[in-house]
């Protein structure tokens, strides 16, 4: 119990020192929430959350290049229900794809992220590959908020689902090697 204490005590210390931080480097968590809606099989709308990991690495001053992950979760509701046992769908998605920024970090850069297709969704149990637009910018030069909108590309043709969506992300950037300022 003892050694439990001591090292929670030095890992508290160790992190508690405040070392310089290159916010140029975009590594970030965001969260956010989005609306779908079914427009072909069911006509019903829903919501999600989303949560995810954004990664560009300085190209140079004004551009930086990388990838984004992201998994999402929800509900969908008939908005005219056929059925009393099926008015409720479980929707659920994950999704990779390219994140850029654009401009200088001290001038609030611009962020664009594109996912064509390089994920799997299934909405109402049917399989989607969901083609992904992310727009947005920098608040500070730790937070952003960036919109996106995203089209489900039914396999089975059954299902056309398009959700625009609304996120925030912390930038926690990486800490520089000792040396540097």
């Amino acid at each position: 119990m003892i050694f439990c204490a001591l090292t929670i005590l030095v890992s508290m210390t160790a992190f508690a020192q405040k070392a310089p931080r290159d916010y140029n480097t975009l590594k970030a968590l965001d969260f956010g929430v989005g609306i779908p809606n079914e427009f072909r099989d069911l006509k019903a709308s829903g919501m999600n959350v989303h949560i995810g990991y954004d990664c560009a690495y300085p190209i140079n001053d004004k551009f930086a290049m990388g990838f984004y992950v992201n998994a999402s979760g929800g509900f969908i509701g008939e908005w005219k229900k056929y059925s009393d046992y099926d008015h409720y769908h479980v929707m659920l998605r994950l999704s990779a794809g390219l994140m850029m920024r654009i401009g200088e970090t001290d001038k609030k850069p611009f962020l664009v992220g594109i996912a064509p297709c390089t994920g799997m969704g299934f909405y109402d149990m049917d399989l989607v590959l969901p083609f992904e637009v992310r727009f947005g910018r920098f608040l500070t030069d730790r937070w952003y908020l960036m919109g996106e909108l995203t089209y489900g590309i039914s396999l089975a043709g059954e299902t056309a689902c398009l959700e625009p969506a609304i996120r925030v992300g912390y930038n926690f950037g990486r800490k520089q090697k000792s040396g540097k300022k």
